[in-house]
């Protein structure tokens, strides 16, 4: 993937359809438990990060656009890049990162799927959310040990 892209992407100013396109085996299996995303980064400026922008991306997954493992791929690209920027220290920063961090982090956190992108577009779009709770994260890791599997899947 190049970030290029995707800033066009969330620009409006390419398909959904030609960014999936670039995003396309961007991440590689490389072994079990080991993940190699390629992403071919922006050297010069900044692009901001809002609101808005991720609710595309969940409006794009909830229509069947974007699959869930597009989205941990942007997510990445945005958490790893100098290019894309939000800002922490503002309301709407703060709700940014909680929502990149969890897209980029399903395996300890919630995972990425068509119900909980209508939470998370949710909470986007009102800043108020009663799924994404500590207890909620519980029942999914309980669930885990019941079902006599440790969390790593070992």
């Amino acid at each position: 993937m190049r970030e290029l892209k995707l800033k066009e992407y969330l620009e409006n100013s390419l398909t959904v359809e030609e960014f999936v396109t670039d995003l396309e085996n961007s991440q590689q299996k490389t072994g079990y438990d080991n993940t190699s995303v390629h992403i071919e980064q922006i050297e010069d400026g900044e692009f901001e990060i809002t609101k808005s922008h991720l609710i595309k991306i969940c409006d794009d997954l909830l229509n069947g656009k974007l699959q869930p493992i597009d989205v941990n791929t942007i997510a990445f690209a945005f958490m790893f890049s100098d290019y894309f920027i939000w800002n922490g220290e503002s309301q709407d920063g703060k709700i940014v990162s909680e929502v990149i961090y969890d897209w980029d982090n399903p395996e300890i956190g919630f995972d990425l799927t068509k119900e909980n992108f209508e939470h998370w577009k949710e909470y986007l779009e009102t800043g108020k959310t009663d799924y994404f709770t500590k207890e909620e994260l519980k029942k999914k890791f309980r669930g885990v040990k019941k079902n006599g599997m440790r969390r790593n899947g070992l």
